[in-house]
């Protein structure tokens, strides 16, 4: 497994200062959702204006660009708002192409005012459906991330499989199926393969699954090395992506802080012995019946 973070952390930096801090402070790449608080990446003239530009500056210092993050969902019930997100879709996808990178991440959705959690779901779908033409032939996939009313595996595994194609996979998060109460243990082996990314954060819950507070790597409720062990036994071997919602909570410690800390968690839990994740206690097959050496048995 590799290791980035989201330009979520780092709200005010530029393309430059995400990708120079990112080798500073050993990270193999990064995501980006929005520079200089524009969310709306194929606006940001750092990327659009010269995307070969980038790639050299990405190349030069040894840096993956993972995945753009778009504010995107399927799940509205009205046509043309379904058509002006596929549009919104379609230009991160060329911009990932130009940029060379391999995800754009959207967003499960909501379910809708007089719609029902199935009936949103099939829409979803089929919106992934159409647009995962258009992905694979950019060389592009597009992952889906759990979140608003789709938090658990479940949902996240019936959209990957009712679309069935490579150039769609989930982008797992577990702190948010932790406000449903599931854990890794349930979400990591339902989705195995399916799962295209993923993004690492911790926090404190009450015991109803609301958040009370972001906290570092390791110090919340999320079971952060319980979800990397369990991802090493699907042999997971892509990004582990440190999502921390700076932007939207600007009381959260700098990026300066929390990010060199988080790179050496998910380096130490990477590396770390695999543990075996398993209930089964010997061969309940071994034979009952004690063979006893006869007379002269060597």
């Amino acid at each position: 497994m590799k290791i980035g973070f989201s330009s979520l952390v780092s709200p005010g930096w530029d393309l430059a200062s995400v990708i120079g801090n990112a080798v500073k402070m050993g990270f193999d790449g990064v995501e980006l959702r929005g520079l200089r608080g524009e969310l709306n990446l194929p606006l940001v003239p750092e990327l659009a204006a010269d995307p070969e530009q980038v790639r050299e500056m990405l190349a030069e210092h040894k840096i993956e660009l993972v995945c753009l993050g778009a504010s995107a969902t399927l799940d509205s019930r009205k046509s043309k708002e379904v058509a002006k997100q596929k549009a919104k879709i379609i230009e991160f996808i060329e911009l990932a192409s130009r940029l060379g990178c391999p995800l754009v991440r959207l967003f499960a959705g909501e379910v809708q005012r007089r719609d029902t959690q199935d009936a949103a779901l099939s829409r979803i779908a089929s919106g992934l459906a159409s647009l995962a033409p258009a992905a694979s032939q950019h060389q592009v996939t597009i992952v889906v991330e759990n979140g608003g009313d789709f938090l658990g595996s479940q949902d996240l595994w019936f959209l990957v499989d009712a679309v069935a194609h490579p150039a769609v996979r989930c982008c797992w998060n577990q702190c948010h199926a932790k406000a449903v109460g599931e854990r890794p243990t349930n979400s990591i082996p339902r989705l195995g393969h399916r799962i295209g990314l993923v993004h690492v954060c911790d926090a404190k819950f009450d015991a109803q699954g609301v958040l009370l507070e972001y906290k570092g790597l390791g110090q919340g409720d999320a079971e952060v090395s319980t979800q990397i062990d369990l991802l090493k036994g699907v042999a997971y071997d892509r990004y582990l992506i440190f999502e921390w919602p700076k932007l939207w909570m600007e009381s959260l410690p700098e990026p300066e802080a929390v990010l060199p800390e988080s790179a050496k968690f998910l380096r130490e839990r990477i590396n770390a012995k695999q543990p075996v994740l398993s209930a089964y206690k010997g061969d309940k097959n071994a034979p009952r019946i004690v063979v006893r050496k006869t007379a002269g048995a060597r």
